[in-house]
């Protein structure tokens, strides 16, 4: 009992752990694949994309599908054109970004550790694909 009663806190703190770094990392792919199905759509619909404003409507729809498809809600978007409008050479990059929100373990080690996170306990994740626009 006296050993269980010592060990039960690193246990806990260990499957904490190992649950918020799941989180993380599913985020990460999910986010990644969002930006897959953004940059995917970009490039066979290169109309959408306003070099004047910098918004594509479309593009964003199908970014917000992807995450919301997968349990993600709030995400943003930055598409960067590279060697704009030569075909055959011109490509896009899309960025997206989310956070991952209520981490428990910063919580409990951020008094103890330097954590380097948000003042809502929120840790920024983004991903960046490039694709070739296709003529």
């Amino acid at each position: 009992m006296i050993e269980m009663a010592l060990m039960l806190p690193f246990l806990l703190m260990l499957v904490i752990t190992s649950i918020e770094l799941a989180r993380v990392f599913y985020t990460k792919i999910v986010i990644t694949n969002a930006a897959r199905e953004g940059a995917y759509y970009l490039s066979t619909h290169p109309t959408d994309y306003n070099m004047g404003t910098g918004a594509a409507p479309g593009t964003l729809l199908a970014i917000q599908r992807e995450a919301s498809n997968s349990g993600i809600g709030d995400v943003s978007m930055l598409v960067t054109p590279i060697n704009c409008c030569n075909l055959g050479n011109y490509s896009v990059e899309v960025t997206v970004t989310t956070q991952v929100n209520d981490l428990i373990i910063v919580g409990l080690l951020g008094n103890a550790y330097t954590v380097s996170v948000t003042e809502n306990d929120a840790l920024p994740v983004s991903a960046t694909v490039e694709m070739l626009v296709q003529p």
